[in-house]
């Protein structure tokens, strides 16, 4: 039987898989925030990790991506540093914090898409072990490991062919080493992703081919656009849906 929650997730996923298609990241940003409304958000954090590798894996085997895995190794090796600490604390915060926190995060990194601020890199190496290692946390506490990564990837003026296939292999990566940890951690159930990911299945599959029909017909300012909108409005859900059941409480 087809419950609501199950129909939320279908729903979700082919939504998300499409942007994650065209954009090379949204699929957390939209899925994330999304699924908190219909269910736990942890048991949400869980299930974007997990549906979401099957979103990558399908753009490597079935799209025409760009790059190689060492492209991205020195930034998933330094996420390994920040994705520890990560997998514990969500062990212990609160449905209510973890939604505003991963609202306020959002809208952080909206602020910043927005301003359209470069930064001069000089150290690389450094820098990029900076941003592995947020986003490492980030992936770990909220599924979000995306915003430190493209905001990355979009100062140093990265073509979006390149960008896509960067973030798809870090992703793909940075989702299953964070799934082992949570397992380890006890957070990550395997038996409650079943159902879930067996109906995502199909709607990864539609949102992948409907995004790769759309993918090679954006330019790169539309790109950048759909990046900051899709960022924008799952920040301010999550930030709301969290915040609110603050206020709520100190009435």
């Amino acid at each position: 039987m087809i419950t609501t929650t199950l129909f939320s997730v279908f729903a979700i996923t082919a939504f998300a898989s499409f942007l994650q298609t065209i954009t090379g990241f949204g699929y957390a940003l939209a899925a994330a925030p999304l699924l908190a409304f219909f269910m736990d958000p942890k048991d949400a954090v869980m299930i974007v990790l997990a549906t979401g590798v099957i979103t990558k894996v399908m753009l490597l085997l079935g799209a025409k991506v760009e790059g190689h895995f060492a492209d991205i190794a020195p930034l998933f090796l330094a996420s390994l540093a920040g994705a520890l600490p990560g997998a514990y604390i969500i062990t212990s915060i609160s449905a209510d914090a973890l939604k505003a926190f991963i609202g306020v995060t959002l809208l952080v990194t909206t602020c910043a898409m927005c301003a359209n601020y470069t930064v001069r890199v000089t150290r690389p190496r450094l820098a990029e072990n900076l941003v592995g290692m947020v986003s490492g946390f980030l992936g770990a506490t909220t599924s979000l490991s995306g915003p430190p990564l493209v905001l990355y990837y979009l100062n140093e003026k990265t073509e979006k062919e390149r960008l896509r296939a960067n973030l798809t292999r870090y992703f793909l990566l940075g989702n299953l080493a964070t799934l082992l940890l949570s397992y380890g951690f006890g957070t990550l159930q395997p038996a409650s992703l079943l159902m879930p990911v067996v109906v995502s299945i199909p709607a990864v599959a539609f949102g992948v081919w409907l995004g790769e029909k759309l993918f090679n017909r954006l330019n790169p300012q539309v790109f950048r656009r759909i990046a900051i909108g899709v960022i924008s409005i799952s920040g301010v859900m999550t930030a709301y849906n969290g915040l609110s059941h603050f206020l709520q409480s100190g009435r």
